[in-house]
């Protein structure tokens, strides 16, 4: 399947020009004029990488990265800045938001191609590097006040400490476990589940955003079973939550 790649420029020649070079080079492509637009079609087509220009009307490129940073869906995806601007602040800027690479106009294609294929290549190397799945935990044992049942373990989503009682929220409702964080840290697949702090782990596929609160800390913005829910991430663990999303 050919890779897609999302193209947000506001100058037109410009992006006719990436247009051009990147389907030449063997590349689907996707364009927005404009960061808003961009941020539409980017969550509409999932691209496999982005090149954005930073100065543009109405929600400029740092904007857009930190949006696409925010979604769990699209925080993985490499992120290029196209930019005029050359001064080293704006640079430790983009790469402080978590841009993957940078390049000033006017380039070289070589040098964009070469760009595109390095970033490419790294974001496969980690998805291949993903540990195998044997061995983890598959299932484990609950009750409530019907008596115990068998959690099958991928239908787990929400596991979360309280008067010290360590309780799942599954699929199938909410259950008491006899079973510590820390044992369920060491047995569930780390690629699926997180441990946010000292008293959640979540799934993967509760997060629906996050964002910045204050002092540091982050907010996870979930959904399980239907409902809405909220987390606080730490500092601490900010730069591992970032990596875990990207595999």
């Amino acid at each position: 399947m050919p890779t897609e790649i999302l193209v947000i420029e506001d100058a037109a020649q410009i992006r006719e020009n990436l247009v051009e070079l990147l389907q030449l080079s063997g590349y689907n492509v996707q364009t927005a004029p404009d960061g808003i637009n961009g941020l539409h079609k980017a969550r509409e087509v999932k691209p496999d990488l982005i090149l954005c220009d930073i100065m543009m009307p109405d929600m400029d490129g740092h904007q857009v990265l930190t949006t696409i940073r925010n979604y769990p869906d699209l925080a993985h995806v490499p992120f290029i800045f196209l930019t005029a601007k050359a001064d080293m602040v704006d640079l430790r800027q983009g790469m402080g938001l978590g841009a993957d690479d940078y390049l000033t106009k006017p380039f070289l294609s070589s040098d964009l191609l070469t760009a595109i294929a390095s970033r490419l290549k790294r974001c496969q190397q980690q998805r291949v590097s993903r540990p195998p799945k044997s061995g983890y935990l598959t299932s484990l044992s609950g009750h409530d006040a019907k008596g115990n049942i068998m959690l099958t373990v991928p239908d787990c989503l929400y596991f979360y400490v309280q008067l010290r009682s360590t309780y799942v929220w599954h699929k199938a409702g909410l259950f008491q476990l006899n079973k510590t964080l820390d044992m369920l840290t060491a047995a569930l697949d780390p690629h699926e589940f997180f441990r946010v702090n000292r008293h959640v782990i979540l799934h993967r596929k509760t997060i629906q955003q996050y964002a910045y609160w204050e002092k540091g800390k982050y907010c996870l913005y979930l959904t399980i079973n239907g409902q809405q829910h909220q987390v606080i991430l730490p500092k601490a663990r900010y730069s591992a939550f970032r990596n875990w999303l990207s595999t």
